[in-house]
């Protein structure tokens, strides 16, 4: 699978080489929280005084008694005028972001510059946002990675997904990263692994029991759509709104959506 139909070379996201460097274009999933780590590590620090004043944090012993469930709630909108880095809680904030009230933070987190985090937000770790990115109001994300330029500005779900750069997705769009689960799994607690098909329609084995979708560069989505697991969507694509977009390989450029009757068609874009 070719990372060139995802990431473009105008892509300069700061962990570029890292998701470049896995076998597929969601691999790097599987190490989101040591890219964190490390790149938290390397910045070391706790939260400055006057910042504080802006948060509440939240702790919860875990039932195995060790582990902690740590976040922080802002109580009050924050602007980061400086680097934001709490090495306890696993969390990084670039200069230039604001922080709006009401928005929830969990570690491991690497937030970029210049990004706005709204009212509402609930980033739930394992997650790194790039440079300039919007993450709106009652938008959760989980397990991600949203790279630089990138917007899910309102009532959006992302779930084990990879979005690159200089996408824009839709009020309501959901990358779902859970499948339709039997009997079996339900009453034992496990999830079988997500698989998806190529454009030749080979199986492709994932190796993960949740996967959102990637979505390459200069994607945009349409409002109210659903991304089903196991989706992989190329560079410069259209999705119209109110589209299902079903597990599969789709081309860079390609315009999507529905036909009608439960019906979805992929097109050839004219033009970039």
């Amino acid at each position: 699978m070719k990372f060139s139909e995802y990431y473009t070379d105008k892509n300069e996201f700061v962990f570029i080489d890292d998701i470049r460097a896995g076998d597929e274009p969601w691999s790097a999933l599987d190490s989101v929280e040591k890219m964190v780590d490390d790149f938290v590590c390397a910045k070391r620090g706790s939260l400055p005084g006057d910042f504080e004043k802006f948060l509440f944090f939240n702790s919860a012993p875990m039932p195995d008694g060790e582990s902690e469930d740590r976040s922080i709630m802002i109580m009050r909108t924050a602007y980061a005028h400086a680097p934001v880095c709490d090495s306890d809680l696993k969390i990084y904030i670039g200069p230039g972001t604001i922080l709006e009230t009401g928005a929830v933070i969990k570690g491991p987190c690497v937030i970029g510059e210049r990004c706005e985090i709204r009212h509402g937000a609930y980033i739930r770790g394992g997650v790194i946002v790039g440079d300039s990115c919007v993450i709106g109001h009652a938008t959760e994300v989980k397990n991600s990675i949203i790279m630089d330029h990138s917007n899910a500005g309102h009532f959006n779900y992302l779930g084990d997904s990879v979005v690159g750069s200089y996408c824009n997705l839709g009020a309501g769009t959901v990358l779902a990263n859970l499948k339709f689960r039997g009997r079996e799994e339900l009453l034992s607690g496990t999830i079988k692994n997500i698989s998806t098909t190529s454009h030749t329609g080979e199986m492709i084995r994932t190796g993960r029991n949740k996967l959102g979708a990637v979505i390459g560069d200069f994607t945009e989505i349409g409002c109210n759509t659903v991304v089903v697991p196991g989706a992989l969507v190329g560079s410069d694509c259209w999705i119209y709104p109110n589209t299902t977009v079903n597990r599969g390989v789709y081309p860079p450029a390609s315009v999507i959506r529905n036909k009608g009757a439960m019906e979805m068609e992929t097109v050839k874009r004219k033009s970039l």
